[in-house]
């Protein structure tokens, strides 16, 4: 099983989904199923999290490196920021096993049931810390089932 690290408050819900970023004239795609609408929990092959983060909400959706995905974890934040207020990247994507992150105009919004969320990036550039090299957010949408808020 894979373990995500342990942060206050954090869930494990079943999440439906799917992120197209362009690295290098490639375009990688993470996705849980059908197009994203098919709903993965927290097992031998996926790792599922959404958790309250300053004041706001944040996912995380990750797959085993089994087979080598392109992609193999998306994390997105509505809001981050650092200890001293600044604000930090709020979207993490890893991609051919290097990070890379981005501030991006993240939206949340209620799903049909209380605790249901909807995910929602696109647009934006993200960043490998070490060198700076440049990948691009074409669309990320993810649908939570159980996302705790408090």
């Amino acid at each position: 099983m894979l373990l995500l690290p342990a942060m206050a408050c954090e869930n494990y819900p079943d999440i439906a989904g799917k992120a197209t970023v362009k690295l290098g004239g490639e375009t990688l795609v993470l996705d849980s199923g059908d197009d994203g609408k098919h709903f993965v929990m927290t097992g031998d092959l996926w790792s599922t999290a959404c958790y309250p983060e300053d004041s706001s909400l944040a996912m995380v959706l990750q797959r085993a490196h089994e087979g080598d995905p392109p992609i193999t974890m998306i994390r997105l934040a509505v809001k981050r920021t650092w200890e001293n207020g600044d604000p930090a990247p709020n979207v993490t994507a890893e991609l051919r096993r290097e990070l890379y992150d981005g501030f991006c105009d993240v939206v949340a919004t209620s799903g049909s049931k209380r605790h249901d969320v909807e995910f929602s990036a696109a647009d934006c550039e993200l960043q490998r810390g070490y060198d700076g090299l440049a990948a691009w957010l074409v669309s990320a949408s993810f649908q939570v089932k159980e996302c705790e808020d408090e």
